[in-house]
């Protein structure tokens, strides 16, 4: 796990136990999945979701135990989506770790990403509220749909901001706030707490996202630990190639309509996105979901998980990784 969060121990202790409690769930299989399963966790970063799991839950009074299992189970369907698209985008490297499919075949990182998601629903079966099944059901679907969406759109030149902003909701947003939604519930929270945080989670998500995207097109690879330009070179046009295009006075769009691959040529796409605002104006729309976000987390009821959200919530529109 990455030093997110070194200066919360309690958070990182707790995040450890789920760590052990996603092997534990492996280790009743055979040694090919346990080692599978050791390849992700070695490239899972932050584990964010969880960690706003059991945020979330601080919020209420659940046993720990149990809301640590329920934030592996959501740790498991991130994992399961990660193994997923990087066979889809034919991605080697995740935060500078081979990915499951580069390590051991996309064969293998198919059926396993199917074995997250079935033990997925099961933990959550043992361990949540029915209802909470069904959402995760439903996130799941959005997911999906959010993906065949964004495949479909691959190279296109007139993809909207509107359906950007549709697409990330789908994925990135939509796990973040089932994220503080589940902890939220399963800790008996309010039901207008219980909505805050989940509001919470959805800005959250969002700003994240378009400052993930922005990294990967302004990112240095050494930092970001995959390769600057990935999104463009598969021919996915995210916020600053979007924005950019606005102000385009024909080179970028000529330079896309090459469908740039090589280092070279993402640099110079790169710069032109760079010249025509994209970046910046990305970051301006980045800037006002995490104000929301803040805006959300100031009405929360004052203590030590409030206070770590805001503090989470600022370095994550800061970070270069």
């Amino acid at each position: 796990m990455s030093g997110f969060w070194d200066a919360h121990p309690g958070l990182q202790c707790r995040l450890e136990e789920v760590r052990g409690a996603i092997r534990q769930s492996a280790a009743s299989d055979d040694r090919d999945v346990q080692a599978s399963v050791s390849v992700l966790l070695e490239s899972n970063g932050k584990m964010l979701r969880p960690a706003f799991v059991i945020l979330a839950s601080q919020f209420g009074n659940a046993p720990s135990e149990r809301i640590n299992r329920v934030a592996a189970a959501i740790e498991m369907l991130h994992m399961a989506t990660l193994a997923h698209d990087d066979i889809i985008d034919s991605a080697d490297l995740r935060r500078g770790v081979a990915t499951l499919s580069a390590a051991r075949g996309p064969r293998t990182a198919v059926l396993v990403g199917d074995w997250l998601f079935a033990n997925c629903f099961s933990m959550i079966a043992d361990f949540a509220d029915v209802k909470n099944s069904r959402a995760l059901s439903r996130i799941v679907a959005r997911i999906c749909g959010s993906e065949v969406t964004q495949s479909a759109e691959r190279h296109s030149l007139s993809t909207s901001v509107r359906r950007y902003l549709r697409r990330i909701a789908g994925k990135t947003a939509a796990l973040f706030a089932l994220s503080f939604h589940v902890g939220a519930v399963e800790s008996g929270c309010s039901p207008e707490l219980s909505s805050r945080l989940r509001r919470l989670g959805y800005c959250l998500g969002m700003g994240f996202q378009v400052i993930d995207d922005i990294l990967d097109v302004a990112g240095l690879e050494s930092m970001t630990g995959k390769p600057t330009g990935q999104d463009l070179a598969e021919g996915i046009y995210t916020l600053p190639t979007i924005l950019a295009l606005h102000n385009d006075d024909g080179k970028l769009r000529a330079v896309l309509s090459r469908h740039p691959r090589s280092r070279r040529a993402l640099s110079r796409t790169a710069a032109l996105i760079r010249e025509r605002g994209g970046i910046t104006s990305a970051q301006a729309v980045a800037e006002r979901y995490t104000a929301r976000a803040l805006r959300e987390i100031s009405r929360l009821p004052a203590g030590e998980a409030r206070e770590v959200l805001a503090n989470v919530t600022e370095a994550l529109f800061r970070r270069n990784r």
